[in-house]
């Protein structure tokens, strides 16, 4: 079988870390109604929430059934022609030709992208039993495909009964409280060049003195980051830094929810991510060193980015011991009493905080569908969910409350379904030691409701990112929780978002860091209960001026986002966003959406009776 079947395969693989390039530069002041970037941001409303590096669903009529079957048939393709003798040189040339001919990546992107998969992938086919629809079933299962292999269906086994569930007593005003700032997705760029061409072709990561040549000022990149594909300047997030010191200097901790590289994913080699998670690390532990700061594990952090390999079965070559090395290094010095042998072992670690109270760190990647080791094995690698499991079993022993952090919301359309739904099992079991959960990955400013039946019974909380990438406003959040009493629920009682508007600091160039809004003031909520968040869901269905509000503060106030706006279907998406903390389970989002279906009838109705 000739030509680029094996290469289409390898490029519809890449596909879930490269899909963010689109046929010609925006600009983001232009006219967004029939630009191509107004065409991205629309696409990108219509989707699920996501990470801005994973892919875009296409549109209905092009998802399963023949997108399916046409995966299978290139998997199946390029499998009979390694099986037939294909050498890996001969993958390498012919995907080569499709990235720069078919992808339209530059020489330079494409020797990149395949230099760090194309091995990986070759060994996959050459040492595993790839099965073709189960390949597509997981790569693609957001958008229809399915796998049937028994060994994708898995559960972990949760111990002793769930005790009745326990009614939330929140704190009297005046009790003590503590601030906890969060910070997610910072994507540092060292090589963020104020000036330089924020319009390159390829969209990947611009922002560079190697982005090219800006075809006019309004193509150059803003000193204080720019609201196109570039990442964060490390000025601006040591302004932030600072603003937080000076402004907030009663923090009690930090939670600090992944990704510290930027979206040089074509580039991103071992020792830069290296660089750059010693460097991030080095600044907050220069900003913060006498708090504690509890970090994760984002999908960034590795190279290739996303490929997380089984710590129990990884080739020496593919190994990710280098990056649990590197991390272990940092948070050994972020949380001095800290048991690196789980970091080591799989970037993940529990850890007590204060008496009766615990933080759990997850990495997430190892339900994470971009991460194509699941071919080889999708149960739960690395033991991580039991070890999660068994050691809530041991603070529910021992009295404490839990916090859990996370990179990849367990929601995410392209969280495995398996892993999805056991670790909703384990916060049902464990609900009544389970007061907060905490993650990042998508930049939005954002949350998930859990349910159990129809009852909501807990909220992640989604932090905006502090990069621009893409259409966004770094931001920041802080966190009112309940604080140390014989009592305490370690609640989340209210939290409050900052931001600095580019478009402000780039017409004055004057950095101002600002709080855009505060979750109980703003959305008219009594407390930050599962139930209150639930009601909010509802209220938002029924009121869209309400949902409006919410809305700008999701894109955290970015311009390029508010020029657009969010149309019906945009407005139904984030709905089910809310209320959908796990894949298998759509109810709560075909709830709302009928609730919102009956507020639409009856406003119908009453402008036909005017």
């Amino acid at each position: 079988m000739g030509g680029s079947s094996a290469a289409a395969i390898i490029i519809l693989l890449f596909g879930a870390v490269s899909s963010t390039a689109s046929a010609s530069p925006p600009k983001w002041a232009s006219s967004i109604g029939s630009s191509s970037f107004g065409d991205r941001i629309r696409r990108r409303l219509h989707n699920p929430a996501v990470g801005p590096e994973d892919p875009l669903l296409p549109p209905l009529g092009l998802r399963a059934p023949a997108l399916c079957l046409e995966c299978e048939l290139l998997i199946g393709a390029l499998k009979a022609e390694i099986d037939l003798g294909m050498t890996y040189d001969q993958v390498v040339k012919e995907a080569t030709w499709v990235c720069l001919n078919v992808v339209g990546y530059s020489q330079n992107t494409c020797d990149g992208y395949i230099s760090l998969f194309a091995p990986m992938l070759y060994y996959m086919f050459t040492n595993g039993t790839i099965i073709p629809s189960e390949v597509c079933g997981m790569t693609l299962n957001a958008y229809g495909c399915n796998t049937t292999r028994p060994e994708r269906e898995w559960t972990i086994e949760i111990h002793g009964d769930k005790p009745p569930v326990e009614p939330l007593v929140l704190p009297e005003s005046g009790e003590p409280t503590i601030k906890v700032l969060q910070i997610s997705d910072m994507h540092m760029d060292p090589l963020y060049s104020p000036g330089s061409n924020a319009d390159c072709v390829e969209q990947l990561l611009c922002c560079r003195e190697e982005s090219g040549v800006p075809v006019g000022p309004e193509a150059e990149a803003w000193f204080w980051g720019d609201y196109r594909y570039c990442g964060s300047p490390r000025w601006m997030l040591e302004d932030m830094l600072a603003n937080i010191r000076a402004e907030h200097p009663d923090i009690s901790y930090v939670l600090w929810t992944g990704d510290v590289v930027p979206h040089n994913m074509w580039s991103a080699t071992r020792e830069w991510n290296k660089r750059i998670i010693r460097e991030t690390y080095e600044m907050l532990e220069a900003y913060f060193p006498d708090i504690p700061i509890f970090p994760v594990i984002g999908n960034h952090e590795h190279s290739p980015i996303d490929q997380f390999p089984d710590p129990d079965n990884a080739p020496p070559e593919f190994a990710a011991d280098w990056m649990y090395e590197a991390l272990a290094t940092q948070w050994a010095k972020l949380l001095p009493d800290l048991d690196i042998s789980t970091v080591l072992y799989g970037g993940f670690y529990s850890v007590p905080v204060k008496p009766g109270f615990r933080i759990i760190s997850v990495n997430s990647m190892f339900g994470y569908t971009g991460d194509f080791w699941l071919f080889m094995n999708s149960h739960d690698v690395g033991h991580e969910l039991q070890w999660l499991e068994a050691e809530l079993g041991k603070a529910e022993s021992e009295g404490e409350l839990v916090h859990l952090l996370g990179h990849i919301p367990p929601g995410l359309i392209y969280t495995e379904r398996t892993w999805s739904r056991e670790y909703n099992r384990i916060v049902k079991r464990y609900e009544n030691i389970i007061r907060g959960q905490f993650f990042g990955h998508t930049h939005y400013d954002e949350f998930e409701v859990f349910h159990d039946g129809d009852r909501p019974m807990g909220v992640a909380y989604i932090a905006p990112s502090q990069t621009p990438y893409y259409f966004l406003n770094p931001a920041y959040r802080i966190y009112t929780i309940d604080g140390e009493r014989p009592e305490t629920t370690w609640m989340v009682l209210d939290h409050d978002t900052f931001i600095m508007n580019l478009t402000e600091a780039h017409e004055t160039n004057v950095s101002r860091w600002y709080r855009l809004y505060s979750a109980k003031e703003t959305y008219g909520m009594p407390s930050l209960t599962p139930d209150d968040w639930h009601e909010l869901g509802q209220r938002m269905a029924e009121d869209r001026a309400l949902f409006d509000v919410y809305w700008s503060n999701f894109v955290s106030a970015g311009d390029p986002f508010l020029l657009q706006g969010c149309d019906d279907v945009c407005y139904e998406q984030r709905l089910c966003d809310v209320m959908t903390a796990d894949r298998n389970n759509l109810d709560a989002c075909y709830g709302v959406l009928q609730r919102k279906k009956a507020a639409d009838s009856k406003i119908t109705r009453m402008i036909g009776n005017e």
